[in-house]
């Protein structure tokens, strides 16, 4: 079993954003899971077992291509890559979909006795009818926005991604993947911020 800080050094560049803002609450009480998950910076706030982040193992290019015949999905080619290192995480109010193991069973089941990331393919299907977005958009993740509200996430194009609250409006647009991450994961940690309890600050 490598250690978080093993796991967190081996993320390729792209993904800089998301191992800068894991490293931050590395600090804090965290923990790498028998299963390989990543479980860092614990928020008892939010609820007993819960954390700032938690980021699944990457899935293999054997599975994901099985997983994406089966749910007829066009995954785009960089968000395969980030599955192929992160399987789905969540990050303060932040969730990127990924491929719940349960779902490459016979018949595929979401396993609810245990936190699995969000199910790709349930986003990209079904979840995505609440945008109204274009065809050919592809979901694949969402964040807190406000209190009350939640932004869903889209691959316009291979190389667009765009942020969408309520019915088709547009609010963050990004032309590589990084810059994403790197602007949602702020976003999303300074909301969470705003939400922590006043006794857990400082």
């Amino acid at each position: 079993m490598h250690s978080i800080e093993q796991r967190l050094n081996a993320c390729p560049d792209f993904l800089a954003p998301l191992k800068e803002a894991a490293s931050r609450y590395h600090m804090y009480p965290s923990s790498a899971a028998n299963d390989g998950v990543l479980n860092i910076g614990h928020r008892p706030w939010v609820a007993e077992l819960n954390y700032m982040l938690t980021l699944y193992p990457g899935i293999d290019r054997e599975a994901l291509d099985r997983y994406a015949r089966r749910f007829e999905l066009q995954v785009p080619e960089i968000y395969a890559n980030f599955l192929h290192e992160v399987n789905g995480a969540f990050c303060f109010g932040t969730s990127l979909c990924g491929v719940p193991l349960s779902m490459l069973g016979n018949p595929p089941l979401l396993d609810r006795t245990i936190l699995q990331c969000h199910d790709l393919a349930t986003a990209a299907t079904r979840w995505i009818d609440e945008y109204r977005v274009p065809a050919g958009f592809f979901h694949f993740g969402g964040r807190k926005f406000s209190p009350r509200e939640n932004v869903g996430y889209f691959f316009e194009s291979e190389h667009r991604i765009v942020s969408v609250r309520g019915k088709k409006k547009v609010v963050g647009e990004w032309s590589n993947f990084s810059a994403f991450l790197s602007d949602e994961l702020k976003a999303s940690e300074k909301l969470e911020e705003e939400l922590r309890p006043a006794k857990w600050n400082g």
